[in-house]
């Protein structure tokens, strides 16, 4: 290390601890977010905006409107930049913005439990990040500061992260520079070619991770976004839009006469083929759905890459805005392992790190960190090298005891009654039809949960399963529980059985129609654990 470098990250800590501005440039995020919040709160206005475009926008006004809104859109950003201020003193960042509300707030380095540095397409070209600030109890990110340097941003991640670390000299990496630290020396000629280092190596280096502790390729990206399809609710949105066609019309054309007498001819004739030919639609549009979240999936996170360092995690990844997420391992209130149901055909695990949940309704829950495409092997040799996690268990259970049947007797019937009362006074017709055939499913989808509802007490760590058509483990470590609740129902007390809560920073989880004596062994082990640990549970 030179001493040229040694004084530059001096300098750098000194700039840190005084009020400063953001870049000019941050007006570039500024305005991307307020757009991004735009059409994140109208998705319900796109079928509106859809119909008055085909009736034809002729109105003057909707130009002016159009225009207005942009320019308040560049004044609000260009406000946002020019009050925003930070500055980080020795136990807390501090940040003051606003013009007409004026805010003021400090975060505690004691309360934040996730950063992310990130670098969106729009920033590529002038080498700026943006930090992510995550603490616990928000609902959303706590602090935002766009368009600085990597010298700057790895700077503040180290003081914020791991603050005994923060006077260690900063490796001579930095983007702008000519020489890159690399192990590979083909890579090293091609980056100083460039004059531009790749984002997960410079962050590498930076930090002195050890060795990738996972690394996802383009195909388990594409299993990823395959079998944790979330994009339901692009149907929903596409609803509306599909109302607005002209149905009629299509269905004269020549095309659509030939497909129905096609059906007709060969589908209709039989009831095995028009179940088959309804599934296969189901499948199809699945895997409609499923381009889009492989195609979603790619561009978040690839090239994965999960490292460690001292007891910080550190995931790297994505095509259009690069992300880095940090979390220190003592802040992991829950380990869940989701497996949907194309998963288990595949055999494949999601791992998600449940953090601190806030308080507030609206709140979203933070999945940034997660470990996708994890088979039970690779999970046996991932969870022994996190050793920075209060839980003991290292595998994945393969059983578990599933809670009392009363807990279906006490929920299948109700759904039955609203057909039944329908049926005796309105007698069988194809609507009593409908309401018995949607019962019906009911009352299967509540047996299906209740037969994937369970719970493996080991040592100090308590696992609780659920599902209905896919299956999720939750690792707890009694260590975290904040507090636990016993309760019986007068049907349970007969029988000897209670309900068991289990209170967490990232929320309760309860096990009901459990055997009282396991209820009380757990809630006895957890109490015992936490009355002589009196370290902070977050």
């Amino acid at each position: 290390m030179s001493p040229q470098s040694t004084g530059q990250s001096i300098n750098m800590s000194q700039i840190l601890t005084q009020w400063k501005g953001l870049s000019p440039w941050s007006i570039v995020s500024f305005t991307f977010n307020t757009i991004r919040i735009l059409i994140t709160n109208g998705y319900a206005m796109v079928p509106f905006i859809y119909t008055g475009w085909k009736q034809g926008f002729d109105s003057p006004w909707m130009i002016i409107a159009f225009v207005a809104v942009c320019l308040l859109i560049l004044i609000s950003a260009i406000i946002d930049w020019a009050m925003f201020r930070y500055r980080l003193f020795d136990d807390k960042l501090g940040i003051r913005q606003g013009l007409i509300f004026k805010k003021a707030h400090e975060i505690p380095q004691s309360k934040i439990q996730n950063i992310r540095l990130e670098q969106p397409f729009y920033f590529r070209p002038m080498g700026l990040y943006s930090l992510v600030v995550e603490t616990a109890g928000s609902k959303k990110d706590e602090a935002v500061l766009a368009a600085v340097s990597y010298q700057q941003a790895i700077e503040l991640k180290q003081q914020l992260v791991n603050p005994q670390h923060s006077s260690d000299p900063e490796p001579e990496n930095k983007p702008e520079t000519s020489q890159k630290f690399t192990s590979n020396q083909a890579r090293t000629d091609a980056s100083q070619a460039n004059n531009e280092v790749p984002f997960e190596s410079r962050f590498t280096n930076s930090q002195s991770l050890t060795a990738p502790l996972v690394l996802k390729k383009m195909k388990s990206l594409l299993l990823f976004g395959f079998y944790q399809n979330n994009l339901f609710w692009f149907a929903i949105i596409a609803g509306p839009i599909i109302g607005q066609f002209d149905w009629e019309a299509l269905a004269n054309t020549d095309q659509a006469l030939g497909a129905m007498h096609w059906y007709e001819q060969t589908i209709a004739v039989n009831m095995l083929l028009q179940l088959l030919f309804a599934i296969s639609l189901i499948i199809g549009f699945y895997l409609l759905l499923s381009l889009i979240s492989m195609a979603a999936s790619v561009l978040k996170y690839y090239p994965y890459q999960l490292s460690l360092s001292g007891d910080t995690l550190h995931r790297t990844g994505g095509v259009i805005a690069k992300q880095n997420d940090a979390l220190t391992q003592h802040r992991i209130q829950v380990i869940r392992f989701t497996q949907p149901v194309i998963g288990r055909f595949l055999k494949l695990w999601t791992m998600n790190f449940k953090q601190v949940k806030g308080t507030e309704v609206e709140q979203v829950a933070k999945k940034h960190m997660l470990v996708p495409s994890m088979t039970r092997e690779a999970i046996a040799e991932l969870m022994p090298k996190l050793s920075g996690l209060v839980s003991e268990s290292s595998t994945l259970p393969h059983s578990y005891s599933r809670i009392h049947l009363g807990w279906f007797w006490r929920r299948g019937f109700l759904p039955l009654l609203i057909p039944l009362v329908n049926t005796l006074f309105i007698g069988l017709n194809p609507f009593t039809e409908l309401l018995w055939f949607a019962a019906i499913c009911f009352v299967i989808g509540l047996y299906l949960r209740y037969r994937q509802w369970g719970y493996l007490h080991q040592g100090d760590d308590c696992w609780v399963h659920t599902g209905m058509l896919g299956q999720t483990w939750d690792l707890i470590a009694l260590k975290k529980v904040q507090h636990v609740a016993i309760t019986q129902t007068p049907s349970q007390k007969r029988k000897q059985l209670a309900s068991l809560e289990l209170g967490l920073a990232s929320g309760p989880l309860t096990i009901p129609y459990m055997p009282l004596s396991d209820a009380r062994n757990i809630a006895e082990r957890a109490l015992a654990i936490t009355a002589k640990d009196h370290t902070n549970w977050i």
